[in-house]
């Protein structure tokens, strides 16, 4: 018969294929520089960590200089923002033919400080310039702003439309809004929303780029720019057109791939300028990690603008971990087999946002000189090595279990 020796025997070599967490797993290093105190202390990842680690970064670990690993926190700050809606009554909505649409807003009781009007239309395709003005009384009128454009535009390949009025912090009773129509049809007018924003802006990194190539697709009415980014995973947050006119309005529409080649919509935006007062040149991403970014700006009709700039930005993420006197410290990365560390640390990272850190600087990436290429290969295709041993075992069961019926054949 089969012993209980020999079975725990080949469990133990099933078991022994998984390896226990070490310093060979881990592909690269930077050692991080901490002031000689104690405290909580905090980097900045950079590219070259966005480059060589798992997308979501859960193959991050800090180690001592004595072996230890020490928990940590990532923090991703964010801007935080403040949104409050009012809609005021709307009264004596008119059109002049060949003039403007004008109507009057009426706050109510409390004058709120207000800094944006919405204004709701079913009308499409159209670009209206209009003008704010406010007074306390209904009868004395103070221009707020007049330097605005509305628009929407519907095509079988975009909608776009912006009819947001931003102005600056505003406390009246009464509001008056014009909209010159010229020679076009009045715009239907449903309502008029307002608004008070806050918002406490993060700020971003500048990325380097290298451009691949800009076409002009004279069949498409487009123009088509390719993007290296030069590293994988940057976090991109946004994309900054300029082009040399003082007035433009053109479509872009954004694609993100990982090698040049397949491409996937990541979002799209209108960039436009009214005589560089009204405008907007930014497009938001969604941090997709693309290392490569194609552009495609409808120019339609209009003949392709002269680029003046283009920039890209990203969002920044934040180590914060303790640090003790007179330790070193290594930021290891690159362990695709990785999974991600669950530490207190970070569920106690947001009390401690009125806690002044330490900065810390990583320095160059190395390669770990404990790393084991070999090792890396078996995590990552665990067949590579438990197939030969399933084969094995089954062998060695099969062999005992013949044996043992042939010593039972030779009692009886």
């Amino acid at each position: 018969m089969i012993s209980k020796k020999n079975v725990l025997l080949f469990a133990f070599i099933a078991l022994a294929i998984k390896a226990n967490f070490s310093k060979a797993d881990w592909e690269y290093r930077k050692r991080i520089a901490v002031r000689d105190i104690e405290g909580i202390a905090s980097f900045k990842l950079d590219a070259e960590v966005y480059n060589n680690s798992k997308h979501d970064f859960s193959d991050l670990r800090i180690i001592s200089n004595k072996g230890e690993e020490i928990s940590y926190g990532l923090k991703v700050p964010e801007s935080k923002s403040e949104k409050v809606c009012f809609e005021p009554k709307l009264y004596n909505l008119s059109s002049i033919p060949d003039k403007h649409t004008e109507f009057y807003l009426d706050m109510g009781e409390e004058n709120h400080i207000i800094n944006k009007l919405h204004i709701v239309t079913g009308s499409r395709n159209f670009k209206r310039k209009v003008e704010i003005w406010g007074s306390d009384d209904g009868i004395n009128w103070l221009k707020i702003r007049d330097d605005v454009y509305i628009f929407s535009f519907y095509t079988e390949d975009y909608i776009t439309a912006l009819t947001d009025v931003k102005i600056p912090d505003s406390k009246r009773k009464f509001y008056k809004i014009i909209i010159f129509n010229k020679r076009e049809r009045p715009l239907a007018i449903d309502r008029c929303r307002v608004y008070f924003e806050k918002e406490t802006v993060t700020p971003l990194d500048e990325v380097p780029f290298k451009i691949v190539s800009k076409e002009e697709n004279k069949e498409k009415k487009r123009t088509e720019i390719i993007l290296d980014l030069v590293y994988n995973n940057i976090p991109v947050k946004e994309l900054t057109i300029k082009f040399s006119s003082d007035r433009y309005h053109r479509n872009v529409w954004v694609f993100g791939s990982d090698n040049a080649n397949d491409w996937q919509r990541i979002n799209s935006g209108v960039i436009y300028t009214y005589n560089n007062k009204n405008k907007n040149n930014i497009i938001s991403l969604p941090e997709t990690g693309n290392r490569y970014l194609k552009l495609l700006i409808y120019n339609q009709d209009d003949p392709p603008l002269k680029i003046e700039d283009i920039s890209i930005k990203a969002s920044r993420r934040f180590i914060y971990f303790d640090a003790k006197e007179g330790k070193e410290y290594y930021l290891f990365y690159g362990n695709p087999a990785a999974k991600k560390p669950i530490y207190e640390f970070e569920k106690l990272l947001p009390f401690m946002e009125s806690e002044k850190s330490i900065v810390a600087y990583p320095g160059k990436e190395q390669l770990n000189p404990d790393f084991s290429r070999v090792k890396q290969v078996i995590k990552e295709d665990e067949t590579f090595f438990i197939w030969p041993m399933v084969v094995f075992v089954v062998i060695a069961l099969g062999f005992l279990i013949v044996k043992s019926l042939k010593r039972i054949n030779e009692k009886r």
